[in-house]
């Protein structure tokens, strides 16, 4: 029974680091962030159908950009390309360090990372983007990495409206 356990666990794990193993191939509008890595609790790998569930303390690292939740679902194609991930937190959060910039923040209860097509990152159910002191807030936003731009929507009914600060930058940054 222990070498059954043993097995089932070493099947499990070539599984999980099967669908994690994504090349460093580029897709248009898409920037080679290198390989992913995801740590969680627990992990369910659907081989067949390229999906993949991680729950508790997920945590997924690729590059510069980090993304955490409680539970994430994980979408790769027939290539084992990551094509996108789904992730829900109290809050889920995002972190992209940039080189010569301020770290770029967000957070939502609900939030969709897309790794092509373009590259991007929909956040949902009332979120948060940060650089700086420079905030967004809104229902939905939706930020494009690569092209440093971002699309906000409100609640749609009453005062559900979008929010935006941006301070001017200082003087020998213009």
């Amino acid at each position: 029974m222990r070498l059954r356990n043993k097995l089932l666990c070493h099947v499990a794990w070539i599984s999980i680091t099967a669908v994690l193993a994504v090349t460093h191939a580029q897709t248009p509008g898409s920037r080679d962030r290198g390989p992913v890595e995801l740590e969680a609790d627990s992990a369910e790998v659907d081989d067949a159908s390229g999906r993949s569930v991680y729950k508790g303390d997920v945590v997924l690292t690729r590059g510069s950009l980090r993304i955490t939740g409680d539970v994430m679902r994980a979408f790769v194609d027939a290539h084992r390309q990551l094509q996108r991930v789904v992730v829900e937190g109290v809050p889920a959060t995002y972190r992209e360090t940039l080189p010569d910039a301020s770290s770029r923040h967000a957070e939502a209860p609900r939030m969709e990372y897309f790794t092509s097509g373009p590259e991007r990152l929909i956040l949902l159910e009332g979120a948060r983007l940060w650089q700086g002191d420079n905030t967004v807030t809104g229902e939905t936003i939706t930020h494009y990495p690569a092209e440093d731009r971002t699309v906000a929507e409100g609640a749609g009914g009453g005062d559900g409206r979008v929010n935006v600060r941006v301070l001017p930058a200082p003087e020998g940054d213009q």
